[in-house]
């Protein structure tokens, strides 16, 4: 089954890390993407929903990597000096 999920425009600059990510984590699914989509082939149906809650996760996760990159660099080189 092949879906295709649009992405917020607020977490387009990490559909790469996150797709990348996926593909890890999951190499039974195809994945690719796109600015604003991503697309997902999983084998069955009821795989569906749990592949659109993954992307959507790991979008999340990598934007609050990312953005949170900053203040874990001023923290440690708080901490180390």
């Amino acid at each position: 089954m092949n879906m295709e999920i649009d992405i917020a425009e607020s977490f387009a600059c990490h559909i790469d890390a996150a797709v990348t990510r996926l593909r890890y984590l999951h190499p039974e699914w195809d994945i690719s993407a796109s600015a604003s989509k991503v697309n997902v082939t999983v084998t069955s149906e009821a795989q569906a929903p749990v592949a659109r809650r993954e992307v959507n996760y790991a979008l999340y996760r990598e934007r609050i990597r990312s953005e949170g990159a900053p203040l874990r660099e001023l923290l440690l080189k708080s901490v180390m000096t």
